[in-house]
């Protein structure tokens, strides 16, 4: 399965990328305008282009689902490890996805997306 790349703002996936020139980094115009205004933004207040501001709640929900999908890895590690059968791997499994599936929904909309 081939990956596409994604819009360099905001996260679109990228279809029918050109054989010849240059890759296309963004799924439209005013996402292209976005990332020059937060790229100029950056560099007013000293950011790097590794480096990000986001929101402290918008933090504390990504750290808050992954520390949930690390506790669900290790029990289902514990569970399968004590395994007795097909349905024990079962439930583990299922629990394993009903814990990964709020961590593969999650997305963070950057700050200049957000309704004011």
């Amino acid at each position: 399965m081939t990956k596409l790349p994604r819009c360099g703002w905001c996260g679109a996936p990228l279809a029918d990328q050109p054989a010849v020139g240059r890759r296309r980094r963004y799924c439209r115009q005013g996402c292209r305008q976005q990332a020059y205004l937060a790229r100029k933004l950056a560099a007013a207040h000293a950011l790097g282009d590794d480096e990000v501001v986001v929101r402290r709640d918008d933090l504390v929900e990504v750290q808050d689902r992954l520390y949930a999908l690390q506790a669900a890895l290790e029990d289902v590690r514990g569970d399968l490890a004590e395994a007795t059968g097909p349905d024990d791997v079962r439930r583990a499994l299922d629990w394993l996805v009903s814990q990964a599936e709020p961590v593969a929904g999650l997305w963070i909309t950057p700050v200049s997306e957000r309704p004011c």
